[in-house]
C-alpha cells in the first residue's frame, strides 16, 4: 500500500549511488539560505509562524503579488493535495505523461480522472479505443471541474507558451473549471510566469516551490498564488497550522533575495544539459527536447527494456535501463509510473559537471 513513485529514494539500498533521479538545482542551496535555516534551528524554541508572515512578505515583494493572494505549504505536493481537498472536484484533467500527484490527490477526494496528451506523445486512452486528446479538445469533451498544467512539464520538460496558456485559461473560465498551473521548474527557464494572468483569471491558481530551484527538497517549501482569496483561505484550512517549519521559512525568506544565484544556476544548467544531450544522442538514444533541468530519455532500440534473450537455459531476462545504470553506480528515475511510458524510458536530472562526467562514462560503458 505504501508505494513511492518519485525520484530521490536513496535510502532503500546499501550501496551509495550518484543520484540522477532527482531534478533539483545542482548548485545546491544558497549559502545565505543554509545559514538562515541553521540560525532558525539554533534560535527558535517556539512554534513556527502559522501564517508565514515574513516569508509571505518576501514572496510578495519578489513576485509582485499582494500578500493576501499567497498561501504557503510544505512543498508543492502539499498544496496540490490541499487544493484538491478545498475544491473537491468531481472531475479532473491531468497531463499524460505527467506528475502523478495531480491524479493521486484528486482521486483521494473522489474525483474522476481524465488525461490529455502532452505534445510529442501518442498515448492510447485507458479504454484502448483511441488516443488521448490534446488539452483543448479534452476540456471541451470532458468539461472537467479542475485542469492541471505543468510548465515545464514533468517528466519531458516541454514548455507550454504563455499565449497558449492564456487560451487554456479562457476556455477553463468559460467552462467553469479551475486551472492549476504548476511552475515549480519555470524559473530554470527565461519564460514568463502565469502570475501575469491571475489578475485576469480568478479561476487560476499558480503553484511554485523552492524545492527544485534552491535545492530545498529536505526543508520543504511551496507556495500558491491566486486572485481568489476565498480559495486560498480554504487551502490554508486544509493544512496543519505549522506546515512550514521555522527553518524552511527562514531559508525561503533568504532565497527571495537570491536572484543572482538563480541566474547563475540557469547558465550552468543550460551548459551541462547541452553536454548531456550531445553525449546521449551520440549513442543513439532518443532525448526529448527539454526547457527544464532534467531530460527524458528513451532507448528505442530495445536494449533498455526488460525483454528477454535466448540463453543456454532458455529465456534470460535482460536488464532495464535503470538497472544497467545502477550497476554502474548511477541512480536514474524509473518512468513506469508515468502514463504511456515503460521501462525503455528513464529521466535524469542535470547534475554537477563532475557528476555528469561520471554519467557520460557510464554511457560509454553501456552503449559505446
Amino acid at each position: 500500500m505504501r508505494n513511492y513513485e518519485h525520484g530521490g529514494d536513496i535510502f532503500a539500498g546499501k550501496e551509495k549511488l550518484t543520484d540522477f533521479s532527482v531534478n533539483i538545482d545542482p548548485l545546491g542551496m544558497p549559502a545565505s539560505a543554509a545559514e538562515a535555516a541553521q540560525r532558525a534551528v539554533r534560535e527558535e524554541i517556539t512554534y513556527p509562524d502559522p501564517f508565514c508572515r515574513k516569508l509571505t512578505a518576501a514572496l510578495s515583494e519578489r513576485y509582485g503579488v499582494p500578500a493576501e493572494n499567497i498561501v504557503c505549504g510544505n512543498g508543492a505536493s502539499d498544496l496540490i493535495l490541499r487544493l484538491c481537498a478545498a475544491v473537491r472536484p468531481e472531475s479532473v484533467l491531468v497531463p499524460a505523461p505527467g506528475f502523478s500527484e495531480y491524479a493521486r490527490s484528486a482521486a483521494l477526494f473522489g474525483a474522476e480522472i481524465f488525461e490529455y496528451a502532452v505534445p510529442g506523445f501518442d498515448i492510447p486512452d485507458k479504454g484502448g479505443k483511441g488516443k488521448l486528446l490534446p488539452i483543448r479538445e479534452a476540456i471541451e469533451k470532458y468539461s472537467p471541474r479542475m485542469v492541471f498544467v505543468c510548465r515545464p512539464n514533468n517528466p519531458d520538460g516541454s514548455l507550454m507558451g504563455t499565449e497558449e496558456l492564456w487560451g487554456i485559461a479562457s476556455l477553463c473560465k468559460e467552462r467553469g473549471a479551475l486551472l492549476a498551473v504548476d511552475e515549480c521548474f519555470l524559473e530554470f527557464t527565461s519564460a514568463t510566469s502565469a502570475l501575469a494572468m491571475i489578475g485576469k483569471f480568478s479561476n487560476m491558481a499558480v503553484i511554485n516551490a523552492f524545492t527544485k530551484t534552491y535545492s530545498m527538497a529536505g526543508l520543504r517549501l511551496g507556495f500558491m498564488f491566486s486572485a481568489d482569496t476565498e480559495l486560498l483561505d480554504e487551502v490554508y484550512r486544509f493544512g496543519i497550522p505549522w506546515s512550514v517549519s521555522s527553518a524552511a521559512q527562514a531559508a525561503g525568506t533568504a532565497c527571495c533575495a537570491e536572484m543572482g544565484f538563480l541566474k547563475d544556476a540557469r547558465a550552468y544548467i543550460d551548459k551541462e544539459r547541452k553536454r548531456l544531450v550531445s553525449a546521449l544522442e551520440s549513442f543513439g538514444l532518443k532525448v526529448f527536447p527539454s526547457a527544464a533541468n532534467f531530460l527524458l530519455i528513451r532507448d528505442e532500440r530495445g536494449f533498455g527494456g526488460a525483454s528477454a534473450a535466448r540463453g543456454g537455459a532458455g529465456l534470460v531476462p535482460m536488464l532495464t535501463m535503470r538497472e544497467k545504470f545502477e550497476c554502474r553506480g548511477i541512480k536514474v528515475r524509473d518512468c513506469r509510473s508515468f502514463t504511456g511510458l515503460d521501462d525503455s524510458y528513464v529521466r535524469i536530472g542535470v547534475r554537477t559537471e563532475e557528476e555528469n562526467d561520471a554519467f557520460i562514462k557510464a554511457l560509454e560503458e553501456l552503449y559505446g
